[in-house]
């Protein structure tokens, strides 16, 4: 089975300038074909769901070169052009290229691709491209799993859901990944919620109110232990293949919901998600489970039993819920070490970039060694006071480094590494990709700001007017650039960040959720300077 991630356009793409492999696809610039009957660019075959769609080798429209490729579809179609490639199993390649699009329709089907690039006989695939849009780089991440053989597609539309109009592709590139340059950073979000005011019904319809307070110092602790992870234990325990980026956001209202676990509660993804910020890789929740029931005076702990739990969130943003006494009170950072542990494992196992079968971090003594020498691990936790060389949590030799490092191995395959490699660690995390070398044209940073917006509004850090009035300046910039009314732009930018600052001072924004709108906008004017 193929896995994948498919790597949109607005924060970051794989380099389209990496020559350090070699291009598997044969005539990804699209300049070689046959003229007669019908024009075919060599190695690419044509094939579609409805018959009704037009290809074309077309010379008048080219990314690089003359020619490209062109789909039309008049009706909603799945059209493609397709070539078939030899590829290593078990392998990480990236799939990229440019993409043109003319009028491309969305669908109220099952799938709204709209034009992509795929794995064709799979449902990987490209985020989609709708409207018309001018050359654009896109790019697709994938495992090759047990396949000897992938099918690429340049394509408009999808299985379950067809799109119309039309689509031009060139200098398509099938490259296996390295690991070569710095590694992206993943945006890691602390979220303190100093207080818990939680309402349940008992089994005997008796409503039961529960509250919790930490104290400001520890608040503070639980911050500086955060921050200690994050910017100390997590480069240590990587071997420097990770060195995350930090934001400590702290709540000022109340946990008032909680689901069930165990014999209590917890602050699961669904409960935070007004709190929990697209733009970050993890989110980190640190919360107070020490209640007192408000009707009968008597200490409840709520916790369910759990210093920390991590649920498994697929390809998307890592979640973990620490309870403030693993923070603050145990006299290590074990427990952010062994939950951060489980999302990374979790996340890399379902993209598909981390070696198989992935490292299990509730291990018991003896099922792993280290990579390569085959030492075994003294099954002991270490803590801040008594420091174990080889300890399951010791960040210099021990397990929990070793599987963070991509050095573990089991006792029956030794020389087989196991563990986030610094391969998979080059893959970047849910939201952070590797770079590349071309920075983000002024009209797609705009669309950058104008997401952002979107997800303020969506997520009620913005309300919808505001919201509004903003994208409509976002809207205004654009529609100057495209009139190549540069300083009429700059000038609109200008106005959404003073917009911008007016809403923080007035206590409608928050100054993280602003900075990122203003830094977007700065970014466009400086480009908009430079040119």
């Amino acid at each position: 089975m193929l896995h994948a991630q498919a790597l949109g356009n607005r924060d970051s793409l794989i380099s389209q300038a990496d020559n350090t492999a070699v291009n598997l696809l044969i005539n990804g610039g699209l300049e070689d074909g046959y003229y007669w009957p019908e024009g075919s660019p060599t190695g690419w075959v044509r094939d579609a769901y409805n018959p009704q769609a037009v290809f074309t080798w077309d010379n008048t429209q080219a990314h690089t070169g003359s020619r490209s490729m062109k789909i039309t579809g008049p009706v909603p179609s799945d059209a493609r052009w397709i070539q078939t490639v030899n590829v290593q199993p078990e392998t990480i390649y990236v799939l990229s290229g440019w993409v043109k699009t003319e009028n491309v329709s969305h669908t109220d089907s099952l799938v709204d691709a709209g034009a992509n690039l795929c794995l064709y006989g799979t449902w990987t695939r490209t985020p989609g491209l709708f409207g018309t849009n001018g050359w654009t780089f896109v790019t697709l991440l994938f495992n090759s799993g047990p396949d000897t053989q992938i099918t690429v597609g340049a394509r408009l539309g999808y299985w379950s859901g067809g799109s119309s109009g039309t689509v031009w592709f060139d200098d398509l590139q099938l490259r296996e990944f390295t690991s070569d340059g710095p590694h992206p950073q993943w945006k890691i979000l602390v979220l303190i919620y100093g207080r818990t005011d939680f309402t349940y019904t008992d089994s005997q319809a008796v409503e039961h109110r529960l509250v919790a307070s930490m104290t400001d110092l520890e608040i503070g602790q639980a911050a500086s232990a955060a921050t200690k992870f994050v910017t100390e234990d997590i480069p240590a325990l990587t071997s420097g293949n990770m060195v995350p980026l930090l934001t400590v956001r702290y709540r000022s209202h109340p946990l008032t919901q909680l689901d069930p676990f165990g014999d209590g509660w917890w602050p699961s993804p669904a409960i935070t998600a007004a709190d929990r910020d697209l733009a970050f890789d993890a989110v980190i929740v640190v919360w107070d489970p020490r209640c007192v029931d408000q009707a009968t005076g008597n200490y409840r702990w709520i916790g369910g039993g759990a210093a920390g739990l991590t649920p498994p969130m697929g390809t998307g943003q890592t979640y973990s819920a620490l309870i403030i006494e693993s923070a603050v009170y145990y006299g290590h950072r074990n427990v952010f070490k062994h939950e951060w542990g489980h999302s990374i494992l979790f996340f890399y196992d379902a993209a598909g970039t981390s070696p198989r079968p992935t490292v299990t971090n509730h291990a018991y003594a003896g099922q792993y060694i280290h990579w390569p020498t085959g030492e075994p691990y003294v099954w002991v936790d270490e803590t801040d006071l008594v420091l174990i060389p080889n300890s399951i949590y010791h960040n210099e030799s021990g397990f929990t480094h070793d599987y963070y490092s991509g050095t573990t191995a089991t006792p029956d395959q030794p020389a087989r590494r196991l563990g986030i490699t610094p391969l998979a660690w080059a893959t970047g995390g849910p939201v952070s990709k590797p770079g590349f070398s071309q920075p983000p044209t002024p009209e797609q940073q705009l669309q950058s700001v104008r997401d952002m917006v979107s997800e303020l509004v969506t997520r009620g850090a913005l309300n919808h007017g505001r919201g509004t009035a903003l994208q409509a300046k976002v809207d205004s910039a654009a529609h100057a650039l495209s009139n190549n009314e540069k300083k009429a732009a700059a000038n609109i930018l200008k106005a959404f960040i003073n917009q911008v600052q007016a809403l923080v001072k007035t206590g409608r924004l928050g100054v993280m959720d602003a900075q990122y709108l203003m830094g977007g906008a700065s970014k466009v004017v400086s480009q908009i300077a430079a040119e």
